[in-house]
């Protein structure tokens, strides 16, 4: 079964203490039918793993809303780029047109249409990688905001972007564009990783706890790897402290917004893949152990990278 486990395939996301304060937020904004919010941070801090495990958690929530989850990609100035990626968010067949104003009326008649079938007056659009978006992009983005809004339907814009859409901000607050801060850049906020030894414990915790597979076993991941030391009261939360200072050391330089959650997570995985052919009663995590696993993250070389 191990070749299947969700941490060999890639296929889970765990419920961190970032993804739990972001949602808040998000949830928030989307309940009082806001405009919208723009998360930025530096690669590798998990805003896209953030971003699809939120729209999950707001389609349970509100069933009565419509969500749309697109990632940007960057594109020559095109008066139609932006309704293409609507369109294709929305599997539309006709995304591949090229005249302007048939995507644009395609976009908010199937907007409209989605939005309809939940008998609700709601579209939240999820943006990935909102920093690759142009000045043009953003234009028509807002035109399809307004004339939903004629329609009845308010729109949300959710977005995670890397930090260069402070300097497009602030390009824009310069050249009077301040429609299109009001609609999608108005609260620019910081995403934030792993930021302290207690975040970091409360992921190991899930590890050992909030973790289940095979489906229906009760077996935690930790559990999965390391059975007869966790029988024996083995728990990765323990090594909080240890792990923590072995990866702020690699990480030496990083952004100010903690560890990256993706080679903090990598880092853990690797311990409980390395440990698996050593498990007994009387298992215990070595200092080595640990800098293995950060090592096999790859962190510094990250950090040291994105120095360069």
């Amino acid at each position: 079964m191990l070749d299947d486990h969700p941490m060999v395939t890639k296929t889970y996301i765990l419920p961190t203490p970032t993804l739990q304060r972001t949602y808040d937020l998000v949830r928030e904004r989307v309940w009082a039918r806001r405009t919208g919010l723009n998360f930025y941070s530096t690669p590798r801090i998990g805003k896209t793993t953030c971003l699809m495990m939120i729209k999950g958690m707001l389609e349970a929530e509100f069933p009565k809303t419509f969500f749309l989850l697109i990632s940007a990609r960057a594109s020559r100035p095109s008066e139609a780029h932006m309704y293409r990626l609507l369109l294709e968010g929305l599997n539309h067949e006709l995304a591949g047109r090229t005249n302007t104003g048939v995507l644009f009326r395609n976009t908010v008649t199937d907007i409209a249409m989605h939005v309809g079938r939940r008998r609700g007056m709601q579209f939240v659009l999820l943006i990935d990688e909102m920093h690759l978006l142009s000045g043009t992009d953003l234009s028509q983005l807002l035109v399809v905001h307004n004339d939903l809004k004629l329609k009845n339907i308010n729109m949300t814009t959710l977005s995670f972007a890397q930090p260069e859409i402070l300097h497009r901000r602030a390009a824009m607050m310069i050249a009077g564009e301040r429609q299109i801060i009001a609609r999608f850049l108005s609260e620019p906020l910081a995403f934030n990783g792993c930021t302290s030894i207690e975040e970091l414990e409360e992921i190991l915790k899930t590890f050992d706890e909030g973790t289940e597979y095979p489906e229906g076993s009760g077996w935690s991941y930790t559990r999965f790897f390391l059975p007869r030391a966790f029988e024996q009261g083995f728990r990765l939360q323990i090594y909080a402290s240890k792990l923590w200072s072995a990866l702020t050391t690699a990480n030496v330089g990083g952004e100010s917004g903690g560890l990256p959650m993706e080679h903090t997570i990598v880092a853990i995985e690797s311990l409980l893949q390395m440990a698996r052919a050593s498990d007994c009663p009387n298992f215990v995590l070595s200092d080595n152990d640990l800098q293995d696993a950060v090592d096999a993250s790859q962190l510094r070389l990250f950090t040291s990278m994105m120095q360069e």
